[in-house]
């Protein structure tokens, strides 16, 4: 029996390295383990703002 992951989608992105280092700070003092982490939490935060509800 295996167990089947989730299949998610990648999106690359690229950011100058002052733009990264703002965000990876910013991610920091928000207690996020990853980039890709704190970004996935504020845009799911911005589409909840928007009354849209993440799916996912």
């Amino acid at each position: 029996m295996s167990i089947e992951k989730a299949k998610t989608d990648q999106y690359q992105i690229r950011l100058s390295h002052e733009l990264r280092a703002q965000l990876e700070d910013e991610m920091r003092k928000d207690g996020d383990s990853s980039l890709a982490t704190w970004i996935k939490r504020i845009l799911r935060k911005e589409l909840q703002q928007r009354g849209v509800t993440p799916k996912g």
